[in-house]
């Protein structure tokens, strides 16, 4: 699978997951904070029933939100603010014969889950200095919680928080090196070893791809087709060694000539094609020459003996992305055009 496209999968997947804790807190979450609410409605804690209530109804509110919006990112948000809303102000309030703490516990991991690790960390952090401020201020808050619960409550919630942290920083960790593993193997597969430069499967795979998506970001298209004239000839003189060097020194020409939005790409055993977005057919014709002008002044050394390559080149534009592959077959016959025409020419 291509790298990007294994990328935007897995940012589904993890979008599924936020989607999931979110449907989950919304429903079930709210579901047991209504029977609660109706459980507690005749008795005197008049305040829980209303916070059971309130939050239960918001939570069901904001994923009704969601399913209209699909902003999965506002609503897990706006989920998170309500969770540490609920948690405060069931332990300002006490709860049910005043057990508001056990309540608490669930509720990092659910943050971590909604927020990813940096703002879950983060608002679990403030949430856990305002909990200290509560509870070590009794004063401040309408439930009364022995200073011996309260300790050891802060204690088991860090404990709780730095698992939670530990547990998501080290799988947000194996996914990033996951990803790059994965971008280095489409790197590599998508990479001549040899020069250096893209192959063939990179252009059906990646490129051809990236233009038809996104046909502004390339169109009109030059295709510049370049072999290097008399090769067997080299290798026959100088060896493979010889031919490979001949090789790797047309490629870095390659990448001294063209501009950064440009492909080199080695489609054959002395056989390449540059892909020019944005540009016209004369100033790719302007391109091929001076490539092949270049690298005939340039003497090759081999075996204390310097000699002189040349390449013949073919010249093709296309306006659309269907025209791809007609382009590039265009560029192939400009260039056995110029083979025919005595070699170290372009054709277009």
């Amino acid at each position: 699978m291509p790298y990007k496209a294994a990328k935007k999968q897995a940012q589904h997947i993890d979008d599924r997951r936020r989607h999931y804790i979110l449907a989950f807190v919304s429903y079930i979450t709210s579901a047991v904070m209504f029977i609660y609410g109706i459980k507690n409605l005749g008795a005197e804690q008049v305040l829980l029933p209303i916070i059971l209530f309130t939050t239960a109804a918001l939570f069901l509110l904001n994923v009704f939100v969601f399913h209209v919006s699909h902003n999965l990112e506002r609503a897990c948000i706006i989920e998170a603010m309500l969770v540490g809303s609920f948690v405060l102000s069931l332990v300002y309030q006490g709860g049910f014969n005043n057990t508001a703490l056990y309540w608490v516990f669930p509720f990092p991991a659910i943050l971590f889950g909604l927020l990813g690790v940096r703002n879950a960390l983060l608002c679990n952090a403030l949430l856990l200095i305002t909990l200290c401020i509560m509870l070590f201020f009794p004063d401040l808050i309408q439930a009364h919680y022995k200073e011996a619960e309260s300790s050891r409550f802060i204690a088991s919630l860090v404990i709780v928080i730095i698992v939670c942290w530990i547990n998501d920083h080290y799988r947000e960790r194996s996914h990033r090196a996951m990803d790059l593993l994965q971008q280095s193997k489409e790197l590599q597969a998508n990479t001549d070893s040899l020069t250096q430069l893209a192959n063939r499967r990179f252009i059906d795979s990646a490129l051809l791809l990236n233009i038809q998506q996104q046909p502004a970001e390339f169109l009109p298209l030059a295709f510049i087709m370049c072999d290097i004239d008399h090769f067997k000839k080299l290798n026959d003189r100088f060896g493979h060694d010889g031919g490979d060097d001949v090789l790797k020194a047309v490629a870095q020409l390659f990448r001294r000539n063209l501009r950064q939005q440009d492909f080199a790409c080695r489609v054959g055993g002395e056989e390449f094609l540059l892909i020019l977005p944005h540009i016209t057919h004369q100033d790719a014709l302007s391109v091929a020459e001076k490539i092949r002008t270049q690298l005939y002044q340039q003497p090759m050394v081999q075996q204390d003996k310097s000699y002189k390559v040349s390449a013949s080149f073919g010249v093709a534009i296309c306006d659309n992305a269907e025209q791809f592959h007609a382009g590039v077959k265009l560029a192939d016959t400009m260039l056995y055009k110029a083979k025919n025409n005595g070699r170290n020419q372009v054709c277009g």
